[in-house]
């Protein structure tokens, strides 16, 4: 039976829709995930050290460990003294004496240093320096690495909340770890809406190609979380009904994505047919340009929410970045991002409504924007950091942005030349 979902909102602006987005979520439970699975993830928990950083003395040359004054006794060289020895079981170094080590091999106990391999001279077992030998490679201490010097028992491998590099990888597999906790990542549906769209080859006139199934995928990869389910289905409406029931039920999804139809025509069914599903409708259209007609709703049962993305692929992309993106930010268990101010280079002309507009940082090399092929570089904007609005940016249009560093917001007045203006970088650009 049909009903009347809750509306909570009419048509915010993007920053009042990104506010509404990330104050939705809970963030998602925490898994351990295996160290090679957790770069781009974001840390659950601060962990720490539970070894001094290194666990053990160890040499930072190949060389000979002394002890004492040379010259020294050179005991024999034993293959279990190579470095794999644990250092409990490498035998104490008595005064006078000395013992070939490999950089990383333990010290042995008793040792005062460590002498380079090329500074001292062997005859029979009696080691010495060379002549010319630096004074400085019998300073106690000389090329040995003390436990702990990096880090000391119990300090903060990562703290929460850091997005995982394999910088912290490499970290945390020194450390001991084997997994590390994580957000689970989330999982998200694609249902694609369009009799006209086609998913490969050149499109024939009165088609279109599809510019969402390659792309939203990756897209959510980078925003931290899975498509679990990708489907493409006509504009018809037991279709659209059926295909978000199918996905928005129990637990097995956490953000449905629809493409398309959400426009108010006899064709557009993804609007009709959500919000007689949904429980809320946070809200129906934003007061921006492109990417109007997005909705943002909540689905029934399970905590699954559901963003209706325009049918037009810039102001999909728009509404991805300015819903989904905070969104996911907290899903993730990370705060709301902080909006940059920019300068635009050259100002813009007012316009009806705020509209969010590929830019790129002036002068960025390797881009060649306009007709003409000119590439547009305003120099003096560049020595100081100033942004350019990119060609070609209309709501069907992707040329603009695969130039962009980011989506500007136009005010309905005039911008001067080098004013200021929000900006909203793009996830794969930095």
């Amino acid at each position: 039976m049909s009903r009347e979902a809750v509306h909570r909102c009419g048509s915010p602006d993007w920053e009042q829709a990104m506010a509404i987005a990330a104050a939705q979520p809970a963030p998602l439970p925490i898994v351990e995930a295996p160290l090679a699975e957790c770069p781009g993830e974001v840390l659950a928990r601060t962990v720490h050290t539970p070894i001094p950083i290194p666990h053990f003395d160890s040499s930072a040359m190949d060389g000979f460990a002394v002890a004492g004054p040379p010259p020294w006794t050179l005991e024999n060289e034993l293959p279990t003294e190579t470095g794999s020895m644990a250092r409990a079981e490498v035998p104490a170094l008595g005064a006078g004496r000395a013992r070939v080590i490999v950089t990383g091999g333990p010290v042995p106990a008793g040792a005062s240093g460590i002498v380079r391999r090329e500074y001292a001279q062997a005859t029979g077992d009696r080691l010495d320096l060379i002549a010319g030998c630096p004074d400085t490679e019998l300073e106690t201490g000389r090329h040995i690495r003390r436990a702990g010097r990096e880090s000391a028992l119990g300090e903060a491998v990562a703290t929460a909340g850091t997005v995982l590099t394999p910088a912290h990888i490499a970290y945390a597999a020194v450390a001991g770890f084997d997994t590390l906790p994580v957000r689970r990542r989330a999982r998200v549906a694609v249902i694609q809406t369009g009799d006209e769209v086609r998913g490969t080859g050149i499109p024939a006139a009165g088609e279109v190609r599809d510019a969402f199934g390659p792309q939203l995928p990756a897209y959510v990869r980078l925003l931290g979380g899975d498509v679990v389910s990708q489907v493409r289905i006509g504009d018809d409406a037991a279709q659209t009904r059926a295909a978000i029931e199918a996905v928005s039920g129990g637990n097995a999804v956490d953000l449905v994505l629809t493409t398309g139809g959400t426009g108010r025509s006899a064709a557009d069914h993804v609007r009709r047919e959500v919000e007689a599903l949904a429980d809320e409708v946070l809200f129906g259209e934003l007061d921006m340009r492109p990417g109007h007609p997005t909705m943002f709703t909540r689905l029934p049962g399970a905590a699954c929410w559901q963003v209706g993305l325009p049918g037009n692929p810039l102001a999909a992309m728009v509404a991805m970045r300015v819903v989904v993106q905070p969104f996911m930010r907290t899903l993730r268990g990370l705060p709301p991002e902080v909006i940059e101010t920019v300068r635009l280079a050259d100002g813009a002309p007012g316009a009806r409504v705020q509209r969010l507009t590929p830019a790129r940082r002036s002068g960025r090399p390797g881009v060649t924007l306009g007709d003409a092929g000119a590439a547009g570089t305003d120099q003096t904007g560049a020595a100081s950091g100033a942004w350019e609005l990119c060609d070609k940016t209309g709501p069907n249009m992707l040329r603009g942005l695969s130039h962009a560093d980011g989506l500007v917001v136009l005010p309905a007045s005039p911008v001067a030349p080098r004013g200021s203006v929000s900006c909203l970088r793009l996830p794969w650009t930095t």
